[in-house]
């Protein structure tokens, strides 16, 4: 089983590497071949109608079976006795029931966005309840029919189907899609996530001519579905067009990498530069369609006309200047062979290369950060988006380049030539720069644009008007000016009760929800009637004074001429509605005046719904509180500051400046003596930088990390000098990473408990401001008897101070779950919600009796926090339930928190990187000394004497160490013993050599003298010329003994040589050149470098390449001449040098022979040259061998150790 899972990961990592191998030699034809094929396919594409009708059928099925799970739900409520709640299990948001008993509805889970929920007769309740309402008459639910239908409910469509038993009915909702009538961030059109529509679908009712129409479970026809085919051709096709884009640049990139050469960096460039102008005119096309390339984000220029561009030409530049660092082998080269004016050009290029890069990223980073409204403040991480990440990529990047061009010019200068700035400190340092760097241009830059916001928002600040409360105006005076109620309500002169009757009328039917923003002052004029003005000082023509008040100030608000707006500059929003009703006396003129409260700008549903729909509006973060003053006196504020109720006007010139005090930077506005808007800020401290700076730091660190990772692994440098798992390594990881999970365990824990700490505050808050409003509204229901009682215009005032001075907004239902009054009645004539209260909250507080009920709510994207509680009277009845929706203060909590929380996050950050370096310093201590065993052990050689280890703490390591030395010095000691048995072992075969070398000549010496002396013992004539004969064979035979002699001689000398560090190029270039004197011989030497230092006994060394040159020279002249190379190549640890030859080379059956004594191929050889040149290099930590050569001849090679020093 082992064996067999070993044989599937070496076959995996075979295919692996086969394939990595491929593509790294068909990359290029790959990428370009891709490139094509999808340039083919965005000529061509089409969607196609089955696809749309694939995706509508699944619709369609969603639907259907959304449906019956709907119907199962329908049926146990129809099923679930009339005196009890329906309480369902696990019911889904997206679907709604409502169960009626007869008319009344009884019981509902979710509701519908509609005003009206009765499915019979306008009772009299609601006609009384409801006179103020635009929708009295809209009843959607009392025309259904019994079969399922696709209708529209308020803001949403709906199919719907109701199910009957006797005088139970169940209207059972499933919801198909929003429809608000404006599109934002915050009410979004949209259909039901639920039913998993992948395309851009748009429903529409049924239509028969377009579409494809859907069916119910039932099989009725519910809606049509229509595809924009030519929208999504569009889309299709630009994707296709940018993984042409992808695969044409990345064809380039390899090809480049294939070919680098100043030629191909110059068909790169051009080619990239091609590329960029086409993608220039594509994204052109594309700023309608494309937020990225939309000049809403950022506009810079031309070139820089969208966000997209300047990311794109970021990325271009960053392409080139990485080419050119591809070349700087060539570059460097050159610098040598290159004089004068060239040189020069070459030195500037070089040095203007990075000058110019810092240029261009300043001035790019300067523009996004003054002409985009992309949040690049990276200590506001919760505002931060892809954008903002895309950004802090490019530019990362860039500044990559940058050091990519700054190591290009090293070597290039005086005393820096031989230093890397990929090296840790060099690193380190330049992160920190470039962080610096960006934090303070982000403080810079960022503070000039707030200063321009600031002034931007003081300027419409001081605007007084109200375009939203304009067009209310406008919608209503046409109404209002044909009233025949308030015609007959003026006619009663002496009528005591007709103030409030007339009161009561213009609150209920047209100003209902503007008291609690603005004071509205009702004046009745006759012809000739005078009027008390400026606090009753002075008496004035009732008309005459309007009517002069109009020509001063007024600007009418529509063509009807009846509402005016007053630039009275009096630091109020005024407006003045003059209306004129004919009786028998004749004319009577209605004064209406509206003049904005002085009061702190309040927050609710408007400010979080309304500023995101109305153009006009504009809504101040909440970080920033505001004041304007009017006459030295405050007329408006909002915020936490506080401000005072003056302002000293003449500390201060007119115009726009910033003032530091109580620790808020105040950006003053004073557009005139009597007009000045204060809008402040808490003032940043050193550690919002300090946050900035971290997180930089610790982004541009990763980015660096991942590139020098590619930049190891495309290079091969990564090496595994040390065993995969280290003891060290091991041990640092243990303890760094047990440190860093206890910090994070604590971290979190921080962080949750200060969620929980928030969300218990906020609590404590929503209780208080819900018992402020219940006892508020006790106390005024506490003598009536049951709601209808309470529906009064006292009550809206009521429920407007409430929603002043608790700044929040009210809703009051009747003990049924029906709306009675709100602050905010526009939301539920807009139908953005059920006058319904929610089906969870009434549940509770009627059949579980709950005191107050804190539920979750939402409102198309926006969710908030919802409270409810009951009213009582005197006697203890229920009269109502008052609801406050709580998330006025939702963005200054989620800043405080996310600032916290950003707090936190350095702080763990700082203490995580301690505990990595002291998990680093404690492995470090642990694993020193027996690194130190291991160094030393690696570096042991019986040549020379061990070193100890120092290390004198009395522990675990301590008893390893003097084991080391021990073994050390027992080892020094064996190495002597056994080095003096070798010798003895040596010189006893030598001496057996020396026998035998000198008996082989003695023999035939001994047996020509015999011969010599019998001749002249018998007088043979001819004897003397014999006798030179012998004399020259016993000459002969000398010299043989000399040389075996003189071998021994180098044998003996072998063991007595220290070893020492040279240059092996050196000495093989010194002996090549005393051999290369012949001209019919040329010998040939290469080597991949000309410093190959080793650590061997330098003469023996000399003799064995001497050996092995003079061997090949000897076997080269047996031929008559020929050619000789001598190779010196790495591999690994090291160096290998080869003698090759086109000689005649060594028979096979003689290769088994070599290296061993006394054998030789040559006439008079010792045969112990190629033996004690093993010896020798076998004694040097080397190997020796033979292969035939590639010119046909010999190939004697030998290896030695590279030296480490």
């Amino acid at each position: 089983m082992k064996n067999s899972f070993k044989e599937k990961t070496s076959r995996f990592k075979g295919y692996y590497v086969a394939s990595m191998a491929f593509l790294k030699r068909y990359r290029t034809l790959l990428a370009s071949s891709l490139a094509i094929l999808f340039f083919a396919i965005s000529l061509f594409v089409t969607p196609t109608q089955g696809s749309v009708e694939g995706e509508v059928g699944r619709l369609e099925r969603k639907l259907q079976n959304r449906e019956r799970q709907l119907e199962r739900y329908a049926l146990e409520a129809l099923d679930n006795p009339v005196d009890q709640w329906y309480v369902p299990k696990d019911f889904p948001e997206d679907m709604v029931i409502y169960k009626y008993n007869a008319d009344t509805l009884q019981c509902w889970v979710n509701q519908f966005p509609i005003s009206s929920d009765e499915v019979d007769a306008i009772p009299l309740w609601y006609t009384l309840g409801s006179a103020n309402s635009e929708n009295i008459w809209n009843m959607p639910l009392a025309y259904l029919s019994d079969s399922e239908q696709y209708v529209n409910l308020g803001s949403a469509w709906y199919v719907v189907k109701v199910y009957k038993k006797e005088r139970v009915k169940v209207i059972a909702g499933l919801l198909v899609k929003t429809e608000y009538l404006s599109d934002n961030s915050v009410l979004v059109n949209e259909i039901n996530p639920e039913l998993n529509v992948k395309r851009d679908l748009e429903i529409v009712p049924i239509n028969f001519d377009n579409g494809i129409m859907v069916k119910g479970m039932d099989g009725n026809l519910l809606f049509t579905v229509i595809d924009e085919v030519d929208s999504l051709k569009a889309g299709v096709g630009n994707i296709f067009k940018w993984l042409v884009f992808l695969f044409v640049l990345l064809g380039l990139i390899s090809y480049f990498m294939n070919n680098v050469s100043f030629k191909s960096l110059l068909v790169y460039v051009a080619a990239l530069s091609l590329l960029r102008v086409l993608l220039f005119f594509f994204a052109n096309d594309l700023r309608f369609a494309e937020p990225l390339f939309s000049p809403n984000i950022y506009s810079g220029g031309w070139l820089f006309s969208s966000l997209g561009n300047l990311l794109i030409n970021n990325f271009y530049v960053c392409l080139i200047v990485y080419g050119i660092y591809l070349l700087r082998r060539k570059i460097i080269i050159s610098k040598n062979r290159v004089s004068g004016c060239r040189k020069v050009l070459l030195y500037t290029a070089v040095f203007l290369l990075p000058a110019l890069l810092s240029l261009y990223i300043h001035y790019t980073f300067m523009s996004l950060l003054k002409n985009s409204n992309v949040m690049l403040e990276i200590y506001r991480l919760t505002e931060m988006d892809f954008y903002s990440f895309l950004c802090y990529l490019s530019y990362g990047l860039l500044f990559i380049s940058l050091l990519l061009s700054l190591q290009l010019a090293m070597p290039f200068t005086l005393h820096f030539g031989r230093h890397s700035l990929f090296g840790t400190k060099y690193l380190l340092a330049y992160i920190a720069v470039i962080s610096v760097y960006s934090v303070v241009v982000m403080g810079v830059m960022g503070y000039q644009k707030e200063q321009a916001r600031c002034r931007v928002w003081s300027n419409r600040l001081s605007v007084e008007r109200d375009l939203s409360l304009e067009l209310h105006l406008a919608n209503i005076e046409g109404k209002l000016s044909s009233d025949i109620f308030i015609r007959e309500m003026l006619s009663m002169r002496n009528n005591p009760a007709m103030p409030t009757l007339l009161r009561n009328r213009l609150d209920e039917l047209y100003f209902y929800g503007i008291s609690q923003k603005y004071e509205i002052t009702l004046t009745v004029c006759r012809p000739n009637e005078s009027l008390l003005y400026n606090d009753g000082q002075r008496l004035v023509d009732c008309n005459d004074h309007f009517q002069q008040e109009v020509v001063n100030y007024g600007t009418n608000i529509s063509d009807k001429y009846f509402f005016f707006f007053l630039n009275n500059h009096s630091g109020r929003i005024s407006y003045l509605g003059i209306f004129t009703y004919e009786d028998q006396t004749g004319p009577i003129t209605l004064y209406i005046e509206l003049n904005s409260r002085y009061m702190k700008d309040i927050s609710g549903y408007t400010s979080l719904l309304f500023d995101y729909k109305r153009a006009n509006d504009f809504r101040i973060p909440g970080e920033y509180s505001y004041a304007k003053y009017v006459n030295d006196r405050m007329v408006l504020y909002g915020g936490d500051y506080n401000y005072p109720v003056s302002f000293n006007r003449d500390r201060h010139e007119n115009g726009f400046f910033t003032v530091v005090q109580d620790n808020y930077r105040h950006f003053v506005n004073k557009l005139s003596d009597d007009n000045i808007i204060v809008i402040s800020r808490h003032k940043q401290s050193i550690f919002d930088f300090f946050i900035s700076f971290s997180y930089m730091m610790l982004f541009f660190s990763a980015m660096f990390f991942v590139f020098l990772r590619y930049r190891q692994l495309s290079n091969k440098i990564l090496k595994n000098r040390h065993p995969r798992n280290r003891f060290r390594r091991r041990l640092t990881y243990f303890i760094s990473i047990s440190l860093v999970i206890s910090l994070l365990c604590l971290g979190v824990g921080s962080i949750w408990f200060t969620i929980k700490h928030y969300d218990l505050m906020s609590r404590v808050q929503m209780e208080e401001k819900i018992q402020t409003a219940q006892s508020a509204i006790s106390e005024y229901c506490k003598y009536k008897q049951d709601y209808t009682e309470i529906n009064t215009l006292d009550l809206s005032h009521l429920l407007d101070r409430i929603a002043v001075n608790a700044q929040v907004d009210v809703n009051l239902y009747d003990p049924h779950g029906r709306l009675i009054r709100s602050t905010q009645p526009e939301l539920f004539k807009r139908n953005l919600f059920s006058s319904r209260m929610d089906s969870d909250a009434y549940y509770l507080l009627t059949a579980e009796n709950k005191r107050h009920v804190i539920n979750r709510e939402s409102i198309g994207e926006l969710s908030y926090i919802s409270l409810y509680s009951p009213i009582f009277n005197a006697r203890g009845n229920l009269i109502a339930y008052v609801n406050i929706p709580y998330f006025t203060k939702t963005s200054s909590l989620w800043g405080n928190l996310t600032s916290m929380i950003a707090v936190i996050i350095n702080i763990y950050i700082l203490l995580m990187l301690a505990a990595i370096f002291v998990g680093t310093v404690i492995s470090n201590s642990i694993s020193r000394p027996i690194e130190e065993i291991g160094r030393k052990m690696r570096s042991v050689d019986v040549s020379r004497k061990a070193e100890h280890v120092d290390y004198d703490v009395d522990d675990e390591l301590g008893v390893l160490v003097k084991a080391y030395n021990k073994m050390v010095d027992d080892l020094e000691e064996s190495t002597k013993r056994l080095t003096q048995s070798e010798r003895e072992q040596a010189w006893s075969e030598m001496a057996r050599q020396i026998a035998h070398e000198i008996k082989n000549p003695l023999t035939p010496m001994r047996l020509s003298i015999q011969y010599l002396v019998r001749l002249k013992q018998r007088n043979i004539q001819g004897w003397e010329d014999k006798f030179e004969q012998v004399a020259d064979s016993i000459l002969e035979q000398i010299d043989i003994l000399s040389d075996t002699a003189s071998e021994f001689s180098s044998f003996a000398k072998f063991y007595y040589e220290e070893s020492s560090v040279f240059n092996l190029h050196e000495i093989i270039s010194e002996q090549r050149v005393l051999f290369d004197n012949r001209e019919n011989i040329k010998i040939l030497i290469s080597s991949e470098s000309e410093e190959c230092y080793v650590y061997a006994r330098k003469g023996q060394i000399i003799r064995v390449v001497v050996n092995l040159l003079s061997n090949a020279v000897q076997a080269v002249e047996s031929r008559g001449g020929g050619y000789i190379k001598i190779s010196i190549t790495k591999n690994g640890g090291d160096y290998t040098v080869s003698f090759e030859d086109n000689g005649p080379g060594v028979k096979d059956e003689d290769q088994d022979k070599l290296f061993k004594p006394n054998f030789t191929t040559k006439t008079g050889g010792t045969g112990l040259g190629l033996a004690i040149s093993r010896n020798i290099i076998e004694q040097s930590g080397g190997t020796i061998f033979y292969r035939k050569s590639d010119l046909g001849g010999a190939n004697f090679s030998f290896t030695l150790p590279v030296y480490q020093p």
